[in-house]
């Protein structure tokens, strides 16, 4: 206490009585969670590292724009652009600007994936991962052999390291972009004090070259729209054949649900919704068995018995509802909700 006298004191003072004004607030979410998907320490600890991650790239880019190609001249934002640390994040996060429900989603989906990328690498070596997709590298087709080539550098550029969580720009959906970048913009602008028009038009520059087509499900997309009209992959749907992404792009198109959609799925209690939708698209009971094994993370077993007696034309039923606009679902789903005889 003796260490903290003096301004220090009163300001610590200040930050503390402004945030413990939350504090029934996060009670309420940690007593009373919305959702039957159970969030471990682990996934907190990466959602977090994702975030910072994400607005330290932004942060980063936004100023050496600034520098290099407006030639703006300002120490902190100078250093802000060579710094291996974010700068931003506690002061959008101590606002509130890194709690929208698009962003939260995203970063979810994103730490999901890099669980089911965890869960994977214990049934398949790092080196057999890498390999699945080189098989398309030589074939005869060329967009396939290109297709392929881009999904891999994709994915390296993503996975710079097995079971870690880094966001790259040119990963991240545009949406999830365009929320960040002002924030971040005006976040640089009260640590710099710096308020002229070179922040904003790094800004747009940044915005305006996003390409999402170079992102990893994209890609995964194109590839796997060429490699299901192949005959001898036909029967071949699994992420020990072809790697997490492609296998999700696949499924994804056989089923009509958004790549997004299914990794929600495989967070699921008992992934049963994913167990449905390898049911609609009529996969093989020893196939969706061995898929559900590789990816689900609570040691639960989907036995044939289970999966016979699903209705393949109810699964296929309730997967078209599921694949339709998420923007009236939602809708539909919060003015039905507490209304008895409303459910899903």
């Amino acid at each position: 206490m003796d260490q903290n006298t003096g301004p220090g004191l009163v300001q610590q003072a200040a930050a503390i009585s402004g945030s413990s004004a939350a504090v029934s607030d996060d009670l309420a979410a940690a007593l009373f969670p919305k959702s039957d998907i159970i969030l471990s320490d682990r996934m907190l600890s990466n959602g977090r590292q994702y975030l910072q991650s994400i607005v330290q790239d932004i942060e980063t880019e936004i100023c050496m724009i600034a520098v290099e190609d407006f030639g703006l001249t300002h120490d902190t934002i100078i250093e802000i652009g060579n710094s291996d640390r974010g700068h931003s994040f506690p002061l959008l996060q101590n606002a509130g600007l890194l709690e929208t429900k698009t962003l939260l989603g995203h970063i979810f989906i994103s730490v999901q994936r890099v669980e089911l990328g965890a869960r994977l690498l214990q049934k398949i070596s790092q080196a057999d991962l890498e390999a699945v997709l080189t098989r398309y590298l030589d074939n005869e087709d060329a967009a396939i052999a290109d297709a392929a080539m881009a999904s891999l550098v994709a994915q390296s550029r993503d996975n710079a390291a097995p079971g870690s969580i880094h966001a790259h720009i040119a990963s991240l959906p545009a949406e999830i972009l365009f929320a960040l970048v002002w924030p971040v913009v005006a976040a640089i602008q009260k640590l710099s004090g710096y308020d002229g028009p070179d922040l904003k038009k790094a800004a747009e520059k940044l915005l305006g070259g996003h390409d999402e087509s170079v992102g990893t499900q994209s890609r995964a997309r194109r590839l796997a729209q060429l490699v299901d009209q192949l005959a001898e992959d036909e029967h071949h749907l699994h992420p020990l054949y072809d790697g997490l992404d492609l296998f999700l792009a696949r499924l994804a198109k056989r089923s009509g649900l958004s790549v997004d959609q299914l990794i929600l799925f495989t967070a699921e209690p008992n992934m049963v919704r994913l167990v449905l939708t390898m049911r609609a698209v009529d996969l093989p009971t020893d196939h969706a068995i061995s898929i559900f094994g590789v990816l689900d993370g609570s040691g639960q077993l989907l036995t044939p018995a289970s999966y016979n007696e699903i209705d393949g034309e109810k699964a296929a039923e309730l997967v078209s509802k599921w694949a339709g606009n998420k923007l009236l679902q939602d809708a539909q789903r919060q003015l039905n909700a507490g209304l008895p005889g409303f459910s899903d």
